[in-house]
């Protein structure tokens, strides 16, 4: 059933009506790349296995891996793991899980070969090496450009999705879950709904990943789609969360979105000021403009808040021959490019007004390298979990995503020899009310979530709360955000399964936004991509992950994990941080 022009209070009971029950072994929540390459290896190993991805967005869209350049990351000779390792220690300030980080770049090279294999094409030189760009000023790491800039991640997406046809893996589109089922304290599946005609949908499952990406603010180019539902979701289920405090603030350009800085600031690249002057070399003089992203929209608010605004982006020094590294061929950058074309503006060419933006939250499941979280059958994969602190290098997310989910993939399948089928023991009564409570808000008058998303982002993109933090900027942002919660999360409605999905969205966002905010002030020092401008320098007492639990109130209760320096194989001996010198505003004391 399609969408008709109905009245919203007969889709409600339109959508109380319809109910699918799905029983299978292994549900993914998310097809993106975590949730496809799980499903890959999972299939790989356990070929009679029943395995089901379900997705808020189309069935085989592929999440925003179709939106990404198709850059990849991996540690290819003469390289070693061990240099990596320690370049990533250096650049998230000692927060780094290094038995993480090990097992990822161990594997990163087979999953970049295996692309290779599915059909996708990267960057040679004339000798036949594969080439590279150097990454954020550091020792080692490297870029791997895909050949074809603007589809790289879309053509991604459909080698995988190629290899999955082949097997036994059921994909669904269009369904957004909402509730984790359980049984004695075990995940078990899941309950949602049909976005497009609100049939209410409930999978049983003996191991589920949570693949479907992080938290986030609905802004510009693809990052609309990751809203944190499934990070409160498994939150409410009793799952310990990480790195709250951390989000990012990446540079875009003020009229079109963009993919690619990664690539351009090693080539030459770099943000200048009113004045025509070239920013970063004044509070980086040892990395200038080729740094990470998130130092840089520091010194944009900086510079703005000093009056030398707006800041433009400069690629005069990229020499010709790169430029083929950076044109988009086709996909949705051609479009935005075409755009800016007839504006009379050529990014290769012109300078073009740039401006800070608050995407995405790096917060996300605690997990081990496996993706074994604290709840028995929930694993964790892809960016549904904490792996770094906000610091970012080009082409981390698709090489992270890729080996996180094939690695939980791996081990679902180890799980299935072990684990017996186990259903919620949930009534049918307590099923209808929870279908019930679901739909709720179809046919009632209130508050749309676009005006409540609206409110939220308001509250949370200022400066003071976004990118240089303070006491001040933060309370004030915490106090309006509970107010959203008590006041006007309640009043949300929507008037049919579309806009239903829109509400559970902003649900998401909203629960994102206070745990960022309160994270945010339990972080009283500056690490990697967290700024406090009251509390400018680190604090080695402050080397631990922060997480998140619910206390035995149901209210959030935050705790912090010590880095186990005394474990790892490499001690902390520089830190990223101490390339900038960014002053304290005195307003902010």
């Amino acid at each position: 059933r399609l969408f008709s022009p109905i009245s919203p209070r007969l889709w409600a009971e339109d959508c109380k009506m319809n109910m699918h029950h799905i029983t299978t072994d292994v549900l993914i929540m998310g097809g993106g790349s975590a949730g496809l390459w799980a499903a890959y290896r999972c299939s790989e190993l356990a070929p009679e296995a029943r395995i089901c991805i379900v997705d808020k967005g189309p069935r085989d869209w592929g999440g925003l891996m179709t939106m990404a350049g198709g850059d990849f990351e991996a540690v290819l000779p003469p390289d070693n793991v061990d240099e990596w390792v320690q370049d990533f220690i250096y650049y998230f300030d000692g927060l780094c899980d290094q038995d993480l980080m090990e097992e990822i770049l161990k594997r990163s090279a087979d999953r970049l070969h295996d692309y290779e294999r599915f059909g996708c094409e990267f960057f040679k030189k004339e000798d036949g090496s594969m080439k590279y760009v150097p990454q954020r000023g550091l020792d080692h790491v490297k870029l791997y450009p895909a050949q074809l800039k603007g589809r790289g991640g879309e053509l991604m997406v459909k080698n995988i999705v190629r290899q999955l046809k082949q097997r036994s893996v059921e994909r669904v589109g269009r369904i957004l879950l909402t509730e984790l089922l359980q049984q004695d304290g075990r995940v078990c599946g899941a309950l949602g709904f049909d976005t497009i005609n609100g049939d209410f949908y409930r999978f049983d499952a003996r191991v589920v990943i949570a693949a479907s990406g992080m938290g986030g603010w609905k802004t510009s180019y693809g990052k609309n789609t990751p809203t944190g539902e499934t990070m409160q979701m498994t939150y409410e289920a009793g799952a310990v969360l990480q790195n709250l405090e951390f989000a990012r603030v990446w540079n875009m350009p003020r009229l079109f979105g963009w993919e690619g800085q990664t690539v351009l600031m090693p080539l030459g690249a770099r943000f200048v000021n009113a004045e025509g002057e070239p920013f970063m070399e004044r509070y980086s003089p040892v990395l200038g403009s080729n740094t990470d992203p998130h130092y840089t929209t520091m010194a944009m608010a900086m510079e703005i808040r000093a009056g030398r605004g707006p800041i433009t982006f400069d690629l005069s020094r990229i020499q010709q021959e790169n430029l083929i590294l950076l044109r988009p061929q086709n996909g949705w950058q051609k479009l935005n490019y075409d755009k800016l074309s007839a504006l009379g503006l050529d990014l290769f060419r012109d300078s073009t007004e740039w401006v800070p933006q608050m995407t995405v939250s790096y917060g996300g499941l605690r997990a081990d390298a496996w993706g074994n979280t604290n709840l028995e059958g929930l694993l964790a994969a892809g960016t549904a979990r904490a792996t770094e602190p906000r610091v970012y290098a080009g082409g981390f997310a698709l090489m992270t995503t890729s080996v996180l989910g094939h690695m939980a993939g791996e081990k679902a399948a180890r799980l299935l020899q072990t684990l017996p089928e186990v259903k919620s023991d949930l009534s049918d009564a307590e099923i209808t009310a929870r279908q019930q409570a679901l739909f709720a808000p179809l046919g009632k008058e209130g508050l749309t979530p676009k005006e409540v998303l609206t409110s939220i982002q308001k509250t949370v993109f200022p400066y003071g709360v976004s990118i240089l933090k303070n006491e001040r900027s933060l309370q004030a942002a915490l106090k309006e955000l509970e107010r959203i919660r008590e006041e006007d999360l309640p009043r949300m409605v929507a008037t049919d399964p579309h806009y239903l999905l829109k509400l559970h969205e902003t649900r998401g966002v909203a629960f994102v936004s206070e745990m960022y905010v309160r994270a945010s002030l339990e972080r009283k020092e500056t690490r990697a991509g967290h700024y406090r401008e009251d509390y400018p320098v680190r604090d080695e007492s402050q080397l631990a992950w922060l997480c998140l639990r619910k206390d035995a109130d149901s209210k959030p209760e935050f705790f912090r994990v010590p880095v186990p320096l005394e474990k790892y194989k490499h001690p902390v001996t520089r830190y990223y941080q101490d390339n900038f010198a960014f002053p304290t505003s005195e307003s902010a004391k």
